[in-house]
Parts: structure tokens; sequence; C-alpha cells
């Protein structure tokens, strides 16, 4: 395809606008609910649970979501090919993209329960993890559930590319999205009725296991033409698409080695206390970070349909205007916080943790740093053009994290975990600029 260079000075059409707006509408409704889940859990956690408790099931159930790196990045990359087929009018191409893409969720699923059932019943995770209040064989069957649990998850990647082929993309981020409220609703629910962790974690498992089953059902009744089913899946489409795959798993590695990661190291050298308002202020700050994934998975199904279009230069520019406004508001955003923050963890955590307004603005500007660049790297994710940045951002989060988890006796634990998040960030930003330049978007 032949890069536009110039770029227009009309505006977007108002169509481009409204269906960014109808996206924003539904994305953010889904970051609403993810946050409600990490907000209002946590009060009901610490009551029922106590900090030692609820924190030793932050650290265990982490462990299943480091299982996401297997995914390779297959669902996105297979939905943003699918999405600029259907723009394009291919739509037995963008069949054998959706049912290459659940073919290989399928597959994945059966792995990541082998793993969960093998070695994750043979590990001591009570010993490795440091566990006070669950015992081994509680630990290994909640590693098994949580599996489960993740599956689940994962199955909603295929049906995300399913709705944004069909052009149902405000109604299927919509629907998905209630996934997570039926999180909150199962959790204080099981809570309350004095549930330990394996009951909670049984019945997140059943309310996924029915969420998607229903939302399944619900595609195919809006599908215009037949897409369901895995007899047009190709392994040749698969192997065309594994490049931009494996590239974009550096974003979910970026992603899972600093929150999730991060916390195991900040387990080891820290309290009970320090983790959970770590994790407490990690949540408030991110906050800021939701703007720029709602921006971004906003623009990714526009830009794709527009790239199958041959419209390129639209979609920069309209990509550009909205970096640059969410970027401002966030920065506002982070001010806000840092000022109401530490009064908001303590009434948060009924008085149980702490955290003063210098360490929450370290941990802070990692969301700032996201923002810059998230939101304009949607012009390379949409079109499979991520490789290289989502390499870079992956490598160095880890890199990071090794390097703190070496040094932890010589800083201190926020400070450590701050720079874990922030550094990957401003590296990403440079290499989103280079990358933009080098194709000309």
């Amino acid at each position: 395809m032949t890069e536009t260079t110039a770029v227009p000075s009309v505006k977007p059409p108002s169509t481009l606008r409204r269906r960014f707006k109808l996206n924003v509408l539904s994305y953010g409704y889904a970051q609403v609910v993810t946050l409600a889940v990490q907000l209002l859990l946590v009060p009901f956690f610490l009551k029922y649970w106590g900090t030692e408790r609820y924190a030793n099931w932050l650290v265990l159930t982490g462990i299943p979501t480091m299982l996401t790196l297997l995914d390779l990045g297959v669902a996105q990359a297979l939905a943003n090919r699918a999405t600029m087929q259907a723009g394009a009018g291919k739509r037995d191409d963008a069949t054998s993209s959706l049912q290459t893409a659940l073919a290989f969720t399928l597959c994945l699923c059966a792995v990541v329960l082998l793993l969960a059932c093998t070695v994750g019943l043979w590990i001591d995770w009570t010993s490795l993890l440091r566990l006070a209040t669950i015992t081994t064989d509680d630990a290994s069957l909640i590693v098994v559930l949580m599996a489960g649990y993740l599956c689940a998850g994962l199955m909603g990647g295929p049906l995300d590319a399913w709705f944004r082929t069909i052009d149902r993309t405000p109604a299927g981020a919509f629907m998905l999205a209630n996934r997570r409220m039926l999180d909150v609703v199962i959790s204080v629910t099981a809570l309350a009725l004095g549930a330990g962790p394996v009951t909670l974690a049984a019945w997140l498992l059943g309310g996924q296991i029915i969420a998607m089953v229903g939302l399944y059902v619900l595609a195919i009744h809006w599908s215009p033409w037949p897409i369901f089913g895995l007899r047009a899946a190709s392994w040749t489409v698969f192997k065309a698409t594994l490049k931009p795959a494996v590239g974009y798993m550096g974003f979910p590695i970026a992603q899972v080695v600093t929150l999730q990661g991060g916390l195991q190291v900040l387990n080891q050298v820290a309290s009970p206390s320090v983790v959970v308002a770590f994790t407490m202020a990690r949540t408030l700050m991110r906050l800021i970070i939701q703007a720029g994934v709602v921006a971004n998975n906003a623009l990714k199904p526009e830009i794709s349909r527009l790239a199958g279009q041959g419209k390129l230069a639209e979609a920069k520019q309209f990509s550009d205007k909205t970096s640059r406004w969410i970027l401002g508001a966030c920065f506002v955003m982070y001010c806000v916080l840092l000022f109401v923050g530490p009064s908001v963890i303590e009434l948060w955590g009924h008085s149980k943790v702490s955290m003063q307004w210098n360490e929450l603005s370290l941990i802070g500007l990692h969301a700032l740093a996201n923002v810059a660049w998230f939101i304009s790297a949607s012009m390379l994710i949409a079109t499979n053009r991520h490789t290289v940045l989502a390499f870079c951002y992956g490598v160095a989060s880890c890199v990071t994290l090794i390097v703190w988890w070496l040094m932890a006796n010589w800083i201190s634990p926020i400070a450590g975990i701050s720079l874990v998040l922030l550094i990957p960030e401003v590296l990403a930003y440079l290499i989103a600029k280079i990358i933009r330049i080098k194709y000309g978007i």
C-alpha cells in the first residue's frame, strides 16, 4: 500500500467523529467497570479478610495472570487483519482470520489448563511466595481455578475481534465489559457470606464461564454472515500474522512484568501493608492511563477500517488531534490526584494503609508517560506495524525489573517499583516517535 505523507487540512468527516465517540463511550464504560473492580473491592477484602490475607491473594492470583504471555498477541493481530479485510469488503478473508483466532485461542486455553494442572499442582506456592494465610493445598487449587478464569478471559479476544469485524464495536465492548461487573457482584457476595480464597476463585470461574457462553450466543445472533466455527481457520493465515502477533506480545509482557512481576519483587522486600498501599496507589494513579487505553481502543477499529479503504491520512490527522487533547486532560488529572490521593487512600483503606504525596507522585509518573505514546501508537497497532515498538517495550520492562531485583537492598521499595514502571514508558515514547516518522504516519 502506498503511504500518504501529506495530511489534508480539512476536518475528519463527522461520521468518523461520531463512530469514535460511540467507541469511547463503550470502551470508557469498560474501563470504569475495570476500575470499579479494583476500587470497590479493596474495602471489602480488607474488611472480611484483613491486610495480610488480601496481600497473599493478590500475590497468588497474579501467578496465573502471567500465562497471558502465551497469547503471543495473535488474537489482537488477527483482529486488526480481519477489520481491515472487512473494511475492504473481503468477507471470506475476514472470516478466515476470525476463525484462525478462535482456533489459536482454544489451543492456548488447553495449554494453560495443562500447565496449571501439572506444574501448578507440583509447586509449593505457600513456601515460594511466603503465603502466611493460605495453605499449600488451597494455593495449588486456587492456581488451577484462576487458570480456568484466565482461559474464560482469553476467549474474549476472538469475540472482541468478531464484534469489531461485523461493525458492532460499541455494543461488543459494552457487553464484554459487563463480565468484570459480574466479578464485582460475585466477589462482594462471596466475601459477605464468609467465603475463603478457594470458594471465591471457584465462584469467579463459574461466573465467567456462564458470561462467555451467553456472549457467544449473542454474537452469533448479531452476525450478518456466518462467522462462528473452525472450518475456515488457516495455518497460512496464522503464519502470515505471526510476526506482528509475536511483536504485539511485547505489550502484555511489559504489563505482566511491571505490574505482576514488580508486585512479586515488592512482596519479597516490603511488608504486606506496603504491598497493599502500593497496589491501591497504583490503581488510583492508573486512572490516568485509562484515558489513553480508552482512546487507543476506540481508535484502532476505525483506523483498521480506514486502512482497508486506503484513508490513512484521515486517520492520522484525527489520531494526533485526539492524542494532544487527552494528554492535556491527563496532566490536569495527575495534579488533582496528587492533591487528594493520600486522603483518598487512607479513607479507602479504612486507615489501615497510607501513602505520602511524594511517593504517589513517583508512582504516577509512568501513567503520564504511557498516555504520551499509547494513543498515537494506535496508528501502528491498528495496521500491524507495532512489532519493533512492542519488542523494545517488553525488553525494557524485563531489564528494569531484573536491575531493581538485583539492587533492591540499595533503593527504597516505592522508588524502585516506580522506576520499573516509568523507564519502559519513556523508552516507548521515543521509539514510537521514530517509527511513526519512518512510516510517515
